[in-house]
This record gives structure tokens, sequence and C-alpha cells, in this order.
């Protein structure tokens, strides 16, 4: 009898946490999105955290709209420094001009490639910085600050942008819903 209410409460507070952990991931235990969920939540996120101007100037590319051309594409994962097949999702908006130190990446790395993806985007901020050390000082500022940060769900986020702390925590809480 003495077992049973020691055992009780630690048996509610167990039950208690499974559901709260339940409600969290909108109910359903492992509910994982798909890749075009992701895409589509990236572009979402990105559009939503930046002003008309600059959702025209610098439009998100993902793997459920795809890009335009072929060279632009093999640029773009070339300069972020890996395959489109080392991802299974993907929002990308990123100058391609060497007057601007701007890119915001959302990828969900495919299963294994969590290292590569990420090993390729810290390279790209080297790169940056070093692109603009004695070229453009306020740019190079810019790439100095980017943020990158494997998020709850292990989407990579980088921000490379003016006001990136902003923009930052406004793509990360908006993802986090």
């Amino acid at each position: 009898m003495k077992l049973m209410k020691r055992l009780l409460p630690l048996l509610l507070v167990l039950a208690l946490s499974l559901t709260a952990c339940a409600k969290k991931q909108g109910g359903k235990p492992d509910a994982a999105k798909t890749p075009e969920e992701y895409a589509a939540a990236y572009s979402d996120a990105i559009q939503a955290a930046r002003d008309s101007e600059m959702n025209e100037y610098f439009p998100v590319i993902t793997n459920a709209n795809g890009f335009t051309d072929e060279m632009e594409e093999e640029m773009t994962f070339t300069v972020l420094g890996f395959a489109e097949e080392d991802v299974d999702a993907y929002g990308v908006s990123l100058s391609l001009m060497n007057v601007n130190a701007y890119a915001i990446v959302a990828a969900k790395p495919a299963e294994g490639k969590e290292e590569t993806v990420k090993t390729g985007l810290e390279n790209y901020i080297k790169s940056q910085k070093a692109a603009f050390e004695n070229y453009l000082e306020d740019q190079h500022e810019i790439a100095a600050s980017a943020k990158l940060e494997t998020l709850d769900d292990g989407t990579l986020l980088l921000v490379m942008a003016e006001g990136q702390d902003t923009l930052f925590d406004a793509i990360k809480d908006a993802l986090s819903e």
C-alpha cells in the first residue's frame, strides 16, 4: 500500500509529461514534415521576416519552386558549399553579386549530411568575410556578424544580412510554430 502511494504521484507526473510533449508536437508524436512542407515553411518564414522590397530583390528559392536556370542552381550550391542532394528541403535567398554580403538559408540536411551542410555554410561565411575584408567594410561587418544555428527540428538556419539578429529571430520563431 505504501509503495502504491509513492508510485501513484510518479506515474501521474510521467503521464502529464508525456501529454505535454504530445501537445507541444501538435498532438502527434514524431510528426515529421514532408520536404515540400519544410520548403513552404522556409519560404513563408523568410518572406514574412522581410519587407516587400527585399522579397522582390532576393526571391526565395526552394526545392519546391526550383531555380529558373541550371547555371544559377549550380552557382548557388557551389557557393554554399554543399550539393542539392545533401538536403531534403531548403529555402535560399542570396546575392550572387560580389557587392552584397546577403544570404538567408534554411536547410534540412539529408540523413547523415548534417556536417556536410553545416561545414559548407561555415565555409561560405568565411569566404564572404574574406571577400569583403579589404573591399567593402560595411559588407565585411555584415558577413562577420552572420548567424548560423541548428534549430530543434534539425534545420540549419543561416542569416547574413543587415539587421540579422531581428531577421534570424523572426525566421526562427516562425519555423518553431
